[in-house]
């Protein structure tokens, strides 16, 4: 039975049991710092079963998009090895929150397996937790499961919880025998037969949320909920590997075509390399569906996650012998093998394709030096008998070469060697400086249970800041935040940050006293923070207070908000559809957007850009907010967050005629009102990541009184007004070219002179060429020294050595008419062995070493020449 079958057949199943369908959420966890990547089918429905939120229906079946590779919950070194591990896998899932509970939880899931796939019931085997005998007698009394075949296990394989405290319960689990051939002879079935994990492979967990734990005077209880739940998982690779005869998921049509592919590309044949192909399967999955889900490679959290796994592919990729730019070919065998069910994905697909290629390319770069340094140094520890590379090793390996750390972990490993994480994590400390975001008031994952307690027992914070900027406001809670106070209210007219525009300051006043609100937030779904200048102690807890956002502040918010979509969509139709937003931070001053783009804009096409804002701003077109279906919005061409989550019901800010976009911000009521736009900077960010900071309305004006200032100044300095300021700055620079060609002159007249005597003492070689090591002062020319040297020398080679504060700069120069060496290739050699960085050409080429390693490299010189 082909994978699109049984998706159907699943989802067609539950929703004929009362479930209501629901798509797969963004890979990207929403509103949940715990987690890097979803990683279960119920991670989604978080809030469901917490309480925070109240479905419609207490019934949902769904099939989500997984990935583990990062965090906590990792599989990523196990791809290729197993054959079922997989950094990208769809959990079918169907859940009860309050509804039905064990009884109908197994009887629908033995029903699936046995009846709607075929599945035979002597080769299904199940398990209870030791403290739950009503589920192992529903198996066996309502399912007609033979008791031989059910096996209570302990908490560490039968037993759920999400964290330290909130919903936990015992677990049910299904097991296939995927016969006697695949038993691991090794293991120890003493206990449980199933501890033969080779042989008998759980395909469905059924988690049975049962209790709830919870805090009191600091000791862990456990209590049982009002309303019992259910959350079950079935692997579809795994379901799929059992209908289709297979033992291995990789051998299932989940990967049929992109192995396929594989072999194409590489043209070798899956049987004689199954374990590369299958990390190059696995990783153009979750690569494919990472990038298509918004999250770009980068060298921080989710997006360095992303990037491991991109260059761990190209590394398998180049081990299959294939040196051209190649990853990004897989995307379409990959999009077509889910068979249509994330349409989103496939919109996407010219967008992924861009920007494997541009990661592979840049990567490609500095594979080949890198592995070059890297075996340099394997070879060492082996000569030694050392096992362990150290962690100062390593990080100039990722620091100067942009060697991945797990790339080379990796590598090691294949050799039996392993590495000094310890050593390499206190390098990278050293080398850290990043500035931390203005974030005193963020919250952090303790802080985040004691929100999602507010509005359990609150509910929503209503915002009434679309249509006023002034409100009562009785205060729910207060709480603190890094030192900062925070108040929650029932009703507030400040927006909570997100979306990209930032927090509303102002004022909360009550009998006489006011208190500044420093900035607002939003951390976690339905709950507004106002973070403030007094203590806790200054606020009491229901009685009503008055509420008042800065007007000037939100109003310049607005405009720059506004001007965020604006400059969107002219992106889009300045550069190409394959422009995606990939952040945004609006305030009053300015704003800031990031986007996707392969490279600088061009001066006129950020002229273009800007003159489509402000013709549009001219034209005065009604800035329109509706609430809608997500349905409707799409049909509508609304443009969502790249990555985001939504809900059933949308608020769509529409700009008629130009951009319509999934927005819950503030903006002006008519595009007038944002009075002008101009961009200040355009830079890159990441690679194939550009950002525009740009200001409106008053910050325009600010803009231009700034540059008027500096240009009256230049006018003072050059005693002229006006547009002879031009004239003057166009006759100083051509005397200064002229005057520094003068002085080039004259140093190089210098360096002649001064060369004469550092060539003295010219070695002869054996193959008749003249050779010298030379010592550079640092303010000379060292590539006009080798030249020098040459025009005397002609059959000639000179190593020219400058000292530069701690580091050396080495060149290496010779005619080109000279075939007996290559200063390319003799660069990378004697630096291979000195972990230094440079290239060039054969005639000439030029790199940096520390200065520590000077006398290293001279005798490499020495014994290399002679």
């Amino acid at each position: 039975m082909e994978v699109a079958k049984i998706r159907s057949k699943f989802i067609n199943f539950f929703q004929g049991h009362g479930h209501e369908y629901i798509e797969s959420a963004s890979l990207v966890p929403n509103n949940d710092p715990t987690l890097l990547f979803v990683n279960a089918g119920m991670v989604p429905f978080k809030d469901n079963f917490t309480g925070a939120a109240n479905p419609k229906n207490p019934r949902a079946v769904s099939i989500q998009k997984c990935v583990r590779a990062g965090g906590k919950h990792n599989d990523l070194e196990n791809v290729g090895f197993t054959a079922r591990h997989h950094t990208f896998f769809e959990m079918m899932g169907n859940f009860s929150f309050g509804d039905y509970f064990k009884k109908e939880a197994i009887l629908m899931a033995w029903k699936f397996l046995t009846e709607e796939l075929g599945i035979s019931k002597d080769k299904l085997y199940v398990t209870a937790h030791h403290s739950d005998p009503e589920a192992a007698d529903i198996w066996e009394k309502e399912a007609g499961v033979s008791r031989d075949r059910i096996f209570f296990r302990g908490d560490k394989d039968n037993f759920w919880e999400m964290g330290e405290v909130g919903p936990c319960g015992p677990c049910s689990e299904i097991f296939y025998d995927h016969g006697e051939k695949f038993s691991d002879t090794g293991a120890d079935t003493s206990e449980c037969i199933l501890d033969d994990e080779s042989r008998y492979v759980e395909i469905w967990n059924l988690v049975f949320m049962q209790f709830e734990k919870y805090k009191e005077n600091g000791e862990i209880k456990r209590r049982s909920l009002p309303k019992p739940s259910v959350d079950t998982g079935a692997g579809l690779e795994r379901v799929a590997a059992v209908l289709q005869g297979n033992y291995n998921n990789f051998d299932t049509d989940c990967f049929t075509d992109i192995i396929r592919k594989i072999e194409l590309i590489s043209g070798k044949s899956y049987s004689n390399h199954p374990h590369w192909m299958r990390v190059v399967a696995d990783h153009a999955r979750s690569a494919t569906m990472l990038l298509a889900d918004g999250v770009l490679p980068s060298n921080e959290g989710r997006g360095y996650v992303l990037r491991r796994i991109i260059r761990r592919a190209i590394r398998h990729i180049d081990l299959l012998g294939v040196s051209k730019v190649s990853f990004f070919e897989l995307v379409g065998p990959v999009l077509k093998s889910f068979g249509g069910l994330y349409p989103e994905n496939n919109k996407n697909k010219d967008f992924v394709e861009k920007y494997l290629r541009l990661e592979e390319e840049s990567f490609r770069k500095t594979l080949f030096s890198g592995m070059k340094l890297l075996n340099n140094e394997i070879k060492d520890l082996q000569k030694n008998n050392i096992k362990i590379l150290s962690g100062e090793k390593v990080f100039t390996l990722y620091d100067t070469h942009g060697f991945p750390v797990d790339l080379t972990e990796m590598i090691l490993k294949e050799s039996g060697l392993g590495l000094d994480s310890s050593g390499f994590d206190a390098a990278m400390s050293e080398q850290k400086n990043r500035s931390k975001k203005a974030g005193d008031f963020s919250a952090s994952e303790d802080s985040q249970k004691e929100f999602y307690e507010i509005y359990e027992e609150h509910g929503d914070s209503k915002f009434l800041g679309y249509e006023t900027l002034e409100s009562s406001g009785r205060l729910l809670s207060i709480t603190s935040v890094n030192g900062k106070t925070g108040l929650v209210f029932d009703q507030t007219p400040f927006y909570g940050e997100g979306g990209g525009q930032m927090g509303d300051q102002g004022i909360v006043s009550l009998d006489g006293s006011s208190f500044k609100v420093l900035d607002t937030k939003k951390p976690v779904h339905g709950v507004i923070v106002h973070f403030v200048s007094e203590t806790e102690g200054k606020f009491i807890v229901g009685s009503t207070y008055k509420l008042g956002v800065d007007e000037k502040k939100r109003k310049l918010t607005m405009a720059n908000h506004t001007a965020t979509h604006l400059l969107q969509s002219a992106l889009i139709e300045t550069l190409g559809s394959h422009v995606k937003q990939a952040g945004s931070n609006v305030g009053p001053s300015r704003l800031r957007f990031d986007f996707t783009h392969p490279e600088a804009l061009k001066e006129n096409e950020v002229k273009k850009v800007e003159q489509l804002i402000n013709q549009k701003i001219r034209e005065g077109i009604s800035v329109i907010p509706e609430l809608m279906s997500k349905d409707q919005a799409m049909d509508k061409g609304a443009m969502a967050l790249f990555g985001e989550k939504y809900g059933d019901e949308v608020r769509v800010i529409d700009i008629p005629g130009f951009s319509v976009e999934l927005c819950g911000g503030t903006h002006v009521q008519n595009t007038d009102e944002i009075g002008h736009f101009k961009i200040l900077t355009e830079s890159s960010l990441a690679s194939g990541v550009r950002r525009i900071e740009a200001c409106t309305s008053e910050g325009v004006i600010d803009y231009l009184e700034e540059q008027n200032n500096v240009f009256s100044q230049v006018e003072k300095l050059l005693g002229v007004k006006g547009e002879k300021v031009l004239a003057t700055l166009q006759g100083l620079r051509s005397d200064l070219n002229k005057k520094s060609k003068e002085l080039t002159t004259l140093k190089d007249q210098m360096q002649s002179l001064s060369a004469k005597s550092k060539f003295d003492g010219v070695e002869k070689l054996q193959n008749g060429m003249d050779f010298k090591v030379i010592e550079a002062s640092p303010e000379e020319d060292i590539r006009k020294l080798g030249d020098l040297f040459i025009d005397k020398f002609k059959n000639g080679l000179a190593v020219i050595i400058q000292g530069k504060g701690d580091k050396i700069s080495v060149l290496f120069k010779s005619y080109k008419g000279v075939k007996d060496i290559n200063c390319s290739n003799l660069l990378k050699d004697i630096f291979g062995e000195l972990g230094g960085r440079g290239g060039g050409k054969p005639d000439m080429a030029q790199g940096s070493l520390d200065l520590s390693k000077k006398d290293q490299l001279l005798n490499i010189i020495s014994q290399k020449i002679n």
